[in-house]
């Protein structure tokens, strides 16, 4: 289940719809369709988080992975009980950000991550770039020698976070354009911490939490300065991923 905001964005309609009929190139239409629903036998459901709709114990329930896409405003403490609840009692969750998500997207995302010792960053808005720098032998990155980014939110994990959690993938070194921080995010990195693009991490009663740091991967595309899911590895990434968390 993709949690999707109704927020309107530059483009003048809501980016990264699983729907829209047409295979724009914002859209998500061919994850669904090709890696989702084909390639992972998927059943794919958007929930339009608006101000008058909740996230439920009710709505998650039977969920195989709930992503926490372009949902455009704050997170109200129930919210994040019944998502933590889901994740503890073995469910799945996915979290990315990005500006045409709204002002709101990362303080959303933050009102829950933050009980992992883990931050989204905003946007750098930087160029697109290549991430090769990977760590481990985790099946999301299995087969993975570059993805294709452009217009990161970094995720920063504590110190503590980093005992029960994983960067697999970074846009390293964060002085190399693409990768670059502003000012305002590279104060908050503290001694100890890490800064990365992909993350996971396992929970003791079977949850699974993932972080991708670039929504862009996922699109159907061409885009003239973004990337899409046809680029470099993205869509090995993105098959790799999902069927993780989902446990295909």
């Amino acid at each position: 289940m993709f949690v999707q905001g109704d927020f309107i964005p530059e483009s003048g309609a809501p980016e990264s719809r699983l729907f829209d009929g047409v295979d724009g190139p914002l859209s998500f239409t061919r994850l669904r369709r090709d890696v989702l629903e084909t390639g992972l036998g998927l059943r794919v459901e958007e929930f339009i988080l608006t101000p008058a709709e909740s996230i439920t114990p009710a709505r998650l329930a039977g969920a195989a992975v709930v992503v926490l896409g372009s949902n455009g405003r704050r997170l109200s403490g129930a919210e994040v009980a019944a998502l933590s609840a889901y994740l503890s009692a073995g469910g799945s969750v996915l979290t990315y950000a990005d500006f045409q998500y709204g002002p709101a997207n990362w303080a959303s995302d933050n009102d829950f991550l933050s009980q992992f010792g883990i931050e989204v960053f905003p946007d750098n808005f930087q160029p697109r770039t290549r991430i090769i720098d990977f760590s481990g032998s985790h099946p999301v990155i299995a087969g993975v020698g570059a993805l294709e980014v452009e217009g990161i939110s970094q995720f920063r994990m504590t110190q503590a976070a980093q005992a029960s959690a994983s960067i697999l993938a970074r846009c390293a070194p964060l002085t190399r354009s693409g990768c670059i921080l502003q000012p305002a995010e590279l104060a908050r990195v503290l001694p100890g911490d890490v800064v990365g693009c992909v993350l996971v991490r396992e929970l003791p009663g079977g949850g699974r939490l993932a972080g991708v740091c670039d929504r862009n991967l996922f699109h159907n595309g061409p885009q003239k300065d973004g990337t899409d899911l046809g680029q470099a590895d993205n869509r090995a990434f993105a098959r790799n991923l999902f069927a993780w968390l989902t446990r295909r």
